[in-house]
């Protein structure tokens, strides 16, 4: 029964006139999806095991990149291929480490069935946990492998309301081996179905990415000079509901230390949404200048940046760090970025849903702002961390220790597991001499094929 509420609901929102923004373009991609993977697979499916990885937006695209350095470097020949549901991966400047990278089709029977026949994956693999029931359980029934890997899912998640989870009992009992990132998200999964025996903690392999990840120097160009010339307060994936604090904030630590900046990262960097971000702070006081469009001068306080896929390389540039989000119950975004870089982390006081957050709170390298008076508690964490280097090294530390490497090795070697029962890894699997164990580091694996975008 509620496999046939799901599949009425589905083909209605499917074909509900298209709206615009990201909803509008993620529901035009995934129409398109499913005839742009089968003549992918037409012309490029080889006879080679192939991993499909879902990773709904960039981060959870970022979190499988460890995972799938691994599996290259074991097997040489393996394909992997990519889909997503977020319009932010078709902007995003980095490479993946997939063949082709695209949107997932539609989540009904033939869009899922035409998909699968064509690719022939020999595993499917999520990231995070964005499973989409007919596409899991149609490869189920075809005897493909279904994996979850740096799986987590929040106490408050909708799935686990009484009424919705038999909905998705048979999708989570699909599922072959699902990697936990801590105990406590490997028994919310449980609980949810996904048979106990297939789940197993191995910890988040975005800990792997981040720690692994080289700093790129040269895109940074003129900032560099800026943010030598004081104390830079690195504010990363900022929301409308963040900017009001951190404009209150800033305007009180700037005006006390002349040589502080801040440097806005904000999560939308289109250009009406910065526009309209430097008319009000300019309203507020403070002028605001958009780079890489302009090169800040030593004079200039704020800096607003509109470049996509720098996030993690500006992170360097600063001596303490804000995450947005944190003003909406699951919206916080990453705090391991800055924390690989030692850095002490401020956040909003919507954090206790998000186990990097409560693992950084624990260890005392993040800092939740209360939701009342927000705005001075940041002016007077961020003062606090500019007088006082030894309290700012030490929360730094604490955030840099809090990090966890070694989830993407046990990872890939689970999904090697289910590759071998697959067939995968026994029949045709070619091997460099050697074989690199799936532990190498990410910069050890080879290069992988140009993404493909459509």
């Amino acid at each position: 029964m509620q496999q046939y509420v799901y599949r009425w609901a589905a083909r209605v929102a499917h074909r509900l006139p298209l709206v615009s923004g990201k909803l509008g373009r993620s529901l035009a991609g995934r129409r398109r999806a499913a005839g742009h993977w089968v003549d992918w697979a037409a012309r490029h499916r080889t006879t080679a095991p192939l991993v499909w990885v879902h990773g709904a937006s960039v981060g959870e695209a970022l979190t499988a990149q460890p995972v799938v350095a691994r599996l290259r470097s074991t097997l040489r020949d393996v394909q992997v291929i990519h889909t997503h549901t977020s319009p932010s991966v078709e902007r995003w400047p980095a490479p993946l480490l997939a063949e082709a990278t695209d949107y997932a089709p539609l989540d009904e029977p033939e869009s899922v069935a035409r998909v699968l026949d064509a690719l022939r994956p020999s595993l499917l693999a999520f990231s995070r946990g964005d499973l989409w029931p007919e596409l899991v359980t149609a490869a189920h029934a075809r005897g493909v492998p279904v994996a979850v890997l740096g799986a987590t899912v929040r106490p408050g998640s909708r799935r686990r309301h009484p009424i919705l989870r038999p909905l998705y009992a048979a999708v989570h009992g699909a599922v072959s081996w699902l990697g936990a990132v801590s105990a406590s998200d490997g028994s919310r999964w449980a609980e949810l179905g996904v048979p106990r025996d297939a789940v197993e903690v191995t910890g988040d392999p975005r800990h792997d990415h981040v720690l692994e990840r080289v700093t790129r120097v040269q895109p940074l160009g003129s900032l560099l000079p800026w943010a030598e010339c004081g104390p830079t307060m690195v504010a990363g994936s900022t929301e409308p509901a963040d900017h009001p604090i951190l404009l209150a904030a800033a305007r009180t630590v700037l005006s006390e230390h002349p040589h502080a900046r801040l440097l806005l990262v904000p999560h939308d960097p289109s250009r009406r949404a910065l526009s309209r971000l430097r008319r009000r702070w300019r309203r507020g006081g403070l002028d605001v200048v958009s780079w890489p469009e302009t090169d800040p001068g030593p004079q200039c306080r704020v800096v607003a940046v509109s470049a996509r896929g720098l996030l993690y390389d500006l992170y360097a540039l600063g001596w303490v760090a804000y995450v947005g989000g944190g003003f909406r119950a699951g919206r916080l975004h990453s705090v391991v970025e800055p924390a690989a870089y030692g850095l002490p982390v401020a956040v909003g006081p919507a954090w206790q849903d998000t186990a990097d957050a409560a693992s950084l709170v624990e260890w005392g390298g993040v800092t939740p702002l209360p939701r009342r008076g927000a705005a001075q508690a940041l002016a007077c964490v961020w003062r606090r961390w500019i007088a006082d280097e030894d309290e700012r090294r030490r929360a730094g530390l604490a955030a840099r220790r809090a990090l966890d490497a070694g989830a993407a090795a046990k990872t890939a070697r689970a999904l090697l597991r289910l590759l071998a029962i697959a067939g995968g890894e026994a029949e045709g699997s070619e091997r460099g001499p050697g074989r690199v164990p799936c532990g190498a580091p990410h910069a050890a694996a080879p290069s992988a094929p140009p993404t493909a975008r459509r």
